[in-house]
């Protein structure tokens, strides 16, 4: 309708009618007022005909956003936990290859105690020293110690994992780590972190290569359809939000941040990182109704730390699924409904505002 709109504008500013403007477009007459409200729409060519002739109309108001792009909530579904998945191995494998975490991290290790060990190959501190831990034999029996502990928690436990800790920490030369009150063992709990992304994530993973760790694919879109509903879902006890939760408990994983010499914490997302897995409180999605005709469906998964922090780093995902059939975009939202477990049926309130803005309700009869 908009483009409609526009050639018939531009028609009268150049002195025509819509009598010409259907012989440009080779249509009766009749047509064009059709096209005006509605009931009436440009083929492809047409379109691209009143483009060339009288250039593209001024769109309304937009919103910009960057999402993955799916055909349909099911391939949404059928990828998310794969997804999830490499979304976080991406943030990991940024964190570890920062510069600033890395020396961060050689900060615990006290120079003078590798300098003085005569047998070892690393004579200074340098982040060849996190490699060579990483690449011993002992290092999976530690880890696998660590891991014991972190599920059983017993005494027994945490003195065998300290215990191979020293052990590997020998292995490659460190006599002693720097104290850091009150964190005396963040040192092993970031090896351990460490460790962990290299054993469960990749184990290609190596401090000394670069590799090409890609996230998801974004793709920018400005929406300037019309919003026909929206819902926002609390998700924090759903299933599907413990998908990329494979490493521990979420609020284990401290020994990603950063602290300073005095114990003082220096989160990581203010340094615009997030190394945690996706931890979702808000479902959030929009059904949007376009000039053309065609429905899009915007869902927007929202962090809780991004909920109490506006200032933190944006943990939001996108996700854009377009051009729904208008047949089956109700389908869509009962797949929606389904899988976050609500109780209540959410397509009788869609089928009311479709019908307010002049969009198709299947099944029912147009008076």
């Amino acid at each position: 309708m908009l483009l409609i709109r526009h050639a018939i504008s531009a028609c009268l500013n150049e002195g025509k009618n819509q009598k010409e403007l259907a012989e440009l477009l080779g249509v009766d007459g009749s047509r064009i007022s059709e096209g005006k409200i509605g009931k009436w729409k440009l083929s492809p060519s047409q379109r691209q005909m009143v483009i060339d002739n009288y250039g593209y109309p001024r769109r309304g108001k937009g919103l910009y956003i960057k999402a993955e792009v799916y055909n349909s909530v099911s391939d949404f579904i059928a990828d998310y936990d794969e997804s999830s998945k490499k979304r976080f191995k991406h943030r990991m494998y940024e964190l570890v290859t920062r510069k600033d975490y890395q020396k961060m991290i050689l900060s615990y290790v006290d120079k003078a105690s590798v300098e003085a060990n005569s047998d070892s190959v690393l004579k200074e501190a340098d982040i060849s020293i996190i490699e060579s831990l990483l690449s011993q034999p002992e290092t999976k029996i530690w880890y696998d110690s660590k891991k014991s502990w972190s599920n059983v928690k017993s005494n027994l436990e945490k003195r065998k994992c300290d215990n191979n800790f020293e052990l590997l920490l020998n292995s490659v030369g460190i006599s002693s780590l720097k104290k850091r009150y009150p964190h005396v063992d963040h040192f092993q709990e970031m090896i351990y972190r460490i460790s962990q992304f290299k054993f469960e994530l990749m184990p290609e993973f190596s401090l000394n290569n670069q590799a090409d760790v890609r996230s998801i694919e974004l793709k920018e879109f400005v929406i300037t359809s019309d919003e026909i509903i929206e819902m926002n879902i609390p998700c924090s006890e759903l299933s599907f939000n413990d998908a990329a939760d494979i490493l521990g408990p979420r609020d284990e994983l401290y020994a990603f941040e950063f602290f300073s010499d005095n114990g003082n914490r220096f989160i990581t997302s203010k340094a615009g990182i997030n190394c945690k897995p996706d931890n979702w409180g808000s479902f959030e999605f929009k059904l949007y109704l376009s000039e053309n005709m065609n429905y899009h469906l915007w869902i927007r998964l929202c962090d809780y730390a991004e909920r109490r922090d506006p200032d933190a780093v944006e943990l939001s995902r996108n996700i854009m699924i377009k051009d729904l059939c208008h047949i089956n975009y109700l389908k869509e939202i009962e797949i929606i409904r389904k899988w976050c477990d609500l109780p209540y049926d959410i397509c009788e309130s869609i089928k009311i505002n479709v019908a307010k803005v002049g969009g198709y309700v299947p099944g029912a009869e147009v008076l």
